[in-house]
């Protein structure tokens, strides 16, 4: 199944006045327009509504700040951090819940989440967390950082030993070593990286000590220029010399000085990187699942030759992994000047339910999924198909990847639902995993010790740890901090790609101490004593 977004370019987020039209903003999906297809049909046979999508971003460009400003909000916020609700809260523009709560009894009843929301907003309720659950429990879900290289030049090379994650580029330059071009012509690239979403770093540098054991957050505040190691109680500065993504940018550049890395890099947008997912042109992917969603679905020929991308562990791997009752950190909120609100409720109240949850993600019973004789989810035979698949008119029509995921991608539950007796995510049902496996799947978990995913085999072999989110305060930058901690990323985004391309080791170490250099005299101290100070006090609290 692929993994996209989509965006165009009309509408406005204005609220609607319509008895059964909602407005939703998102600052988390890049769709604009109707909610149509299985999905608008889905929700307007549940609830009566019809939804209009209108994103934050358009074109590259925020709205979010200015739409605080005028208050055109639409009737339904998503929000993504904690920042952005006490922005939201402070501009007026969201609604107090905790007086509702009888209309959105499905949401209040996740009562760690919502009693924590009242513990940081003195008993109001301005935002319904997301990804919740009531209980503490690892999921099955592979790690998104566990890399995805292509599973038959691994073979043909013997299936190398990878003894660390450095170990994957002397793999990685071996097939292209072997295999410079694409089974349709294309370049075939060692590495292939995007920046769209960095923030303060190359985030996907950034994702390596995820898998040694490091966190980027506590489950409450997330850290930009430190990482923790939740289960020893450490801390680790991004910038210091021998930290993961020091030693991750150095691993990139021999990439690039090696002519392995994808000359894009820098530059290409998320379309772009997903166009070259999709098309197969690199042997590693460090988000692992470009190579196991967005090839091998378009490449069903070569997967049941097996030909295609699996996740490859190493033998260090160490995944920290927390389990949490409060939520993701994203939030649904009511918009203060939605002239529905009474239906904005009804949405959310459906959203929150067992059915609702699991509905949104795939669907009425009997489209791409079923429950067999044993009472198991299964896939049906569309359920099977990729996101580019045509969905029958009598659900409503659009293709399969027509989802609220992508329109709208504002998950609400998380973990086992109750009612089915399976997490929402199909790559959690074990029949569906078994039935649905490709030949290429099959050998892979052969070679896995009977695994059907990357989760299993990690989980027994020792590889995830958990630990729990600790209901500690949300630490907020100053405006002045904030200022800062921008210019502070910044320079340290900039540099990083910069030292990525770097034509030595002279270059490299100079643009190294210009940017440490720049940092500090920005301000980068400060901040990250801010955050080591955070990380303790989730330390005490364990």
């Amino acid at each position: 199944m692929l993994l996209s977004t989509a965006a165009c370019g009309w509408g406005s987020p204005s609220s609607s006045s319509s008895s059964d039209a909602l407005t939703i903003f998102t600052t988390s999906a890049t769709y604009e327009g109707k909610l149509d297809g299985w999905t608008g049909k889905l929700v307007k046979d549940k609830t009566g509504l019809s939804i209009d999508v209108v994103p934050s971003v358009v074109g590259g460009t925020d709205r979010f700040q200015t739409r605080l400003t005028t208050g055109n909000l639409g009737d339904i916020i998503i929000l993504k951090s904690r920042d952005a609700l006490e922005d939201a809260i402070k501009a007026g523009a969201v609604e107090d819940l905790s007086g509702v709560s009888s209309k959105l009894d499905n949401a209040f009843r996740f009562t760690d989440a919502i009693d924590r929301v009242k513990q940081i907003d003195d008993g109001k309720v301005y935002g319904l967390p997301m990804g919740v659950t009531n209980e503490h429990k690892a999921t099955g879900v592979d790690p998104k950082t566990v890399p995805s290289m292509r599973y038959d030049y691994y073979k043909e090379l013997g299936s190398p030993e990878i003894h660390d994650f450095w170990d994957y580029k002397d793999v990685a330059k071996d097939m292209v070593a072997a295999h410079p071009k694409t089974e349709e012509g294309n370049n075939f690239y060692g590495l292939s990286l995007f920046s769209e979403w960095d923030k303060t770093n190359i985030s996907q540098i950034a994702g390596i000590g995820t898998l040694m054991g490091l966190a980027s957050g506590d489950g409450i505040n997330n850290y930009s220029f430190i990482a923790i190691d939740p289960l020893n109680k450490k801390t680790v500065r991004l910038l210091d010399e021998d930290s993961y993504y020091m030693q991750g940018l150095q691993w990139a550049n021999d990439f690039y000085r090696e002519g392995l890395l994808d000359p894009d890099s820098a530059t290409q947008t998320w379309e772009s990187y997903l166009k070259k997912a999709q098309n197969g042109q690199s042997a590693i992917w460090l988000l692992g699942y470009m190579g196991n969603y967005n090839f091998n679905p378009t490449h069903t020929d070569m997967t049941a030759q097996k030909k295609g991308y699996e996740r490859i562990p190493f033998e260090t791997l160490n995944y920290a992994e927390s389990t949490s009752t409060f939520g993701s950190g994203w939030y649904y909120c009511v918009s203060s000047k939605s002239k529905n609100k009474e239906g904005a409720y009804k949405f959310l109240n459906w959203i929150y339910s067992d059915e609702g949850a699991w509905e949104l993600t795939n669907g009425p019973e009997g489209m791409l999924w079923k429950m067999n004789d044993q009472k198991q989810p299964v896939l049906t035979e569309l359920g099977k198909k990729d996101y580019e698949q045509a969905v029958p008119e009598e659900y409503g029509g659009g293709k399969i990847g027509d989802n609220y995921a992508k329109r709208v991608n504002g998950p609400t539950l998380s973990g086992v639902i109750e009612q089915y007796g399976y997490p929402a995510g199909t790559n959690e049902w074990p029949e569906s995993m078994k039935e649905n496996q490709t030949e290429l799947d099959k050998e892979w978990s052969d070679d896995h010790e009977g695994a059907l995913n990357m989760k299993e085999y990690m989980l027994s072999n020792d590889q995830v740890h958990t630990y729990e989110v600790k209901n500690v305060p949300a630490v907020t930058w100053s405006d002045t901090d904030s200022v800062v901690a921008s210019q502070v990323g910044d320079v340290i985004k900039q540099y990083s790609w910069k030292m990525v391309y770097a034509k030595d080791d002279a270059e490299f170490n100079s643009l190294k101490e210009e940017m440490i250099s720049k940092a500090k005299n920005l301000g980068l101290d400060k901040l990250v004593a801010t955050e080591e100070k955070t990380a303790q006090a989730f330390f005490d609290a364990q």
